[in-house]
């Protein structure tokens, strides 16, 4: 399932196979801005999976699929909706994650990642 190809490739990090299934003008709303381009979007989903441990998908229905994961042992829960192009690529993400404080918590991680280069603390 496409979905569940693109945890696996955000799980692992894999830049590549992240690329492979996003398009050139591909749109990622996440819990805190908007992000667009290919580039762009993969580093962010690429950061993502070296932020949260453990992501997997816990059901779908359509184009949305629920998800779980970790980060510093605290559970996140939400959901992941994909919109595809014509050539089937992701054309548009939208990721919603709970609950509010460990949320806010990947967000400042990923932020101090990002200012330093994309990688973040431990």
């Amino acid at each position: 399932m496409a979905r569940v190809d693109l945890l696996g490739a955000i799980r692992e990090r894999d830049r590549a196979a992240l690329a492979a299934m996003v398009g050139d003008d591909v749109v990622f709303n996440s819990p805190v801005t908007t992000y667009r381009g290919r580039d762009q979007v993969v580093d962010l989903l690429a950061l993502i999976g070296s932020v949260l441990d453990d992501v997997e998908a816990t059901g779908e229905v359509e184009t949305v699929t629920f998800v779980k994961g970790h980060m510093d042992g605290d559970e996140l829960d939400g959901v992941l909706v994909e919109t595809r192009d014509d050539d089937g690529r992701i054309a548009e993400i939208t990721l919603l994650l709970r609950p509010l404080a460990t949320l806010q918590a990947a967000v400042r991680r990923m932020a101090r990642a990002l200012a330093e280069g994309g990688q973040p603390d431990a």
